[in-house]
């Protein structure tokens, strides 16, 4: 799905930082994600280093908000995920001390895990009926993500989908989600839909599922045309700093 870079690339990325705040109405809205394995026995030390690398962005006031997940199923479970979203992609571009910000990083949590992915989303708010990280609210304690890697043929129809599924929400006491389109990072074309869930007892309310109502259109599509694989994170909100909203 992604292929991982560079350490130094990683390293650099983490702390990208923003000259604005939240885009003005009609500009794109992106945002970076990167994970990471923490080596074994070594989580703790990985945390400890992370929060020292957040104290980092706090000290030179980042306007960037970081948000932390752990995966707890799926195939990458264990490891971390840590993004930015709300962003122009141009604001992306300036930096404060990225040489700073990679030294520090270097001393602080890499040590103490693999860097193993990174990719650009962009926001598809017509498709979705949540934006929680856009907003910089708190999450929910879980979310569910599911990527859809979808064949070009087909993109045009499957986006069709997802805008009849949020149509078809309207009215509806449906869980609520976010899209995101991958621009950068992804070998095919690429969805993430975040459905944000209160708990694992929303599992046992299928009827409010989301996926559902999508998977029964997908079906439609021609055979293997869409693929699919979800992942459940959990939020950390020690692992994460949002400026300028009270805790």
């Amino acid at each position: 799905m992604r292929s991982p870079g560079l350490r130094k690339g990683f390293l650099a990325g983490v702390g990208l930082v923003l000259v604005a705040a939240l885009p003005a109405a009609g500009q794109a809205v992106g945002g970076m994600l990167y994970s990471y394995a923490p080596h074994t026995g070594q989580r703790s030390k990985f945390d400890e280093g992370y929060r020292r690398h957040l104290a980092w962005h706090v000290e030179r006031r980042d306007s960037l908000p970081w948000y932390g997940w752990d995966i707890i199923a799926g195939r990458r479970m264990d490891q971390f995920i840590d993004g930015t979203f709300g962003v122009r992609f141009a604001a992306l571009d300036n930096r404060v001390d990225p040489a700073g910000d990679a030294a520090d990083a270097a001393a602080s949590f890499a040590p103490h895990a693999r860097a193993t992915a990174r990719w650009a989303v962009r926001l598809r708010p017509e498709l979705s009926t949540h934006t929680p990280l856009e907003t910089r609210q708190e999450p929910p304690r879980l979310v569910q993500v599911v990527t859809y890697r979808v064949a070009p043929g087909v993109r045009n129809a499957f986006e069709a989908v997802l805008a009849e599924v949020r149509a078809a929400a309207a009215g509806r006491d449906l869980l609520q989600w976010t899209v995101y389109e991958t621009v950068a990072g992804a070998a095919d074309v690429e969805f993430m839909v975040m459905v944000w869930r209160a708990g694992m007892a929303s599992f046992d309310e299928a009827d409010r599922d989301p996926l559902r109502l999508l998977g029964d259109r997908l079906s439609n599509l021609p055979a293997g045309a869409v693929r699919s694989e979800s992942e459940l994170w959990q939020f950390r909100s020690d692992l994460t700093h949002v400026p300028d909203r009270e805790r």
